[in-house]
């Protein structure tokens, strides 16, 4: 015998809603929940700490090969005054700082797309994505959660590699400012990374697919901005009319004879005092114009400069404080500004209206130092609008890869895996 039992609902009752933790988890602890058993899957594998060992090591290598160049170019300051001394000696160290900088940005930008590009494609491969999708996590949740976790992985390098940029810093006596803005800058460039590593991963069906395409992207933000800017200049080219610059030579000149008999004590004595008796023919500022004024082509990059902006090595280096030679200091041969300054500097000349570097403009003689060191001043930081065109960039694929990974799924590619 059974009984029916009557599941109308009773007329004016409220319906009842899903229980307590239905709607799904809260943000705080979604996040915390797939950071933390990506990070414990990481912590479990032995490859982990083989990765960051390496990493360590080749930055260690490129830094005490920094500190050896440096001890050379200090033995070889004998002769200088104090201030030349003291000017040569932070231009090494901002060099030495700058190329570590550098090596571990390159390093990381091998390692990250990796580390992120297997978050999501490899659970699919796995098996284990559907069965993430079916519990109280949302599809951002996840994909928030996974995109943290592989930042955080790619911060561990940093952190392996702090200790060399740190003694890169403390011998080079690097502005501390520099240092923290260089440190904080590959960080957000890690999280670009990985976060377009993440949103391909959540895109493409297959691992190796999804890894292939982000080491594709980087190599486009980092080796095709420039490719592009470099090309596109071609076609923004900008006709003067100008003649030819002539240098002054020495008044006096060694006969074969005589300079095939001289040592190279010799030849430096001869050179210095050349140097004092003819500044004029040893500098780099045209001292005649000579020749008829014809049009000339030069390169005009003014409308195709944000092409670059992205490239994360100009955003690092645009986003660096400028750090000029010290007061007081004559100069001599070495250069005024570090690797990181003379990069943002050089890209930002694409900026400048070309015919301010053209010295015979219209025939006229205009006394321009042609191996000055490019300066900031008179053009506008290019490392915001990279890193919202990163942004940008990520953000889209991010929506892209939500789309693909959001359940229910209408339509699924052929051959796709759910459990």
């Amino acid at each position: 015998m059974s009984t029916a039992l009557d599941t109308r609902p009773t007329p004016g009752a409220a319906p009842q809603g899903p229980g307590p933790g239905a709607a799904g988890l809260s943000g705080g602890a979604a996040l915390r929940t797939v950071v933390g058993m990506e990070l414990r899957q990481r912590l479990r594998s032995r490859g982990w700490y083989v990765l960051l060992g390496l990493f360590f090591l080749l930055v260690g290598a490129v830094t005490l090969g920094a500190l050896g160049l440096r001890a050379l170019s200090a033995g070889e300051m004998t002769g200088m005054s104090a201030a030349d001394q003291e000017a040569a000696l932070r231009t090494a160290g901002q060099w030495m700082f700058d190329g570590v900088l550098m090596f571990t940005l390159t390093l990381a930008l091998l390692v990250a797309p990796a580390l992120a590009a297997n978050a999501i494609s490899g659970d699919r491969a796995g098996g284990t994505l559907a069965i993430t999708q079916v519990t109280l996590l949302s599809t951002w949740q996840l994909m928030a959660g996974k995109w943290l976790a592989a930042w955080i992985a790619s911060a561990a390098f940093v952190a392996a590699a702090l200790p060399w940029l740190v003694v890169a810093a403390v011998v080079g006596r690097v502005n501390p400012l520099y240092v923290l803005v260089g440190i904080l800058m590959i960080l957000v460039e890690f999280a670009v990374v990985t976060g377009i590593g993440v949103a391909v991963s959540a895109i493409a069906g297959r691992t190796l697919f999804a890894v292939v395409v982000t080491y594709l992207l980087v190599a486009a933000l980092t080796i095709g901005s420039v490719v592009a800017l470099v090309l596109s200049m071609q076609f923004t080219s900008l006709t003067v009319r100008a003649s030819q610059p002539e240098h002054a030579s020495p008044e006096e000149t060694l006969s074969e004879e005589e300079a095939a008999g001289m040592t190279e004590q010799e030849w430096d004595a001869y050179y210095a005092e050349q140097q004092r008796r003819f500044p004029e023919a040893f500098d780099s500022i045209a001292d005649r114009c000579v020749g008829p004024v014809t049009d000339q082509e030069v390169l005009d990059g003014r409308r195709v400069a944000w092409l670059v902006a992205p490239n994360p090595f100009v955003v690092v280096a645009d986003a660096s404080p400028w750090i000029a030679r010290p007061a007081g200091s004559s100069g001599g041969l070495a250069p005024d500004v570090g690797p990181l300054n003379g990069l943002s500097a050089a890209y930002r000349q694409a900026q400048r209206d070309p015919r301010a570097s053209v010295e015979c403009l219209d025939g006229e003689l205009r006394g321009i130092d042609q191996m000055a060191t490019p300066a900031r001043e008179g053009t506008w930081p290019m490392w915001p609008l990279g890193l919202a065109m990163q942004g940008a960039l990520t953000a889209g694929l991010l929506w892209w890869g939500h789309r693909r990974l959001d359940t229910p799924a209408g339509r699924l590619a052929a051959g796709t895996r759910v459990a």
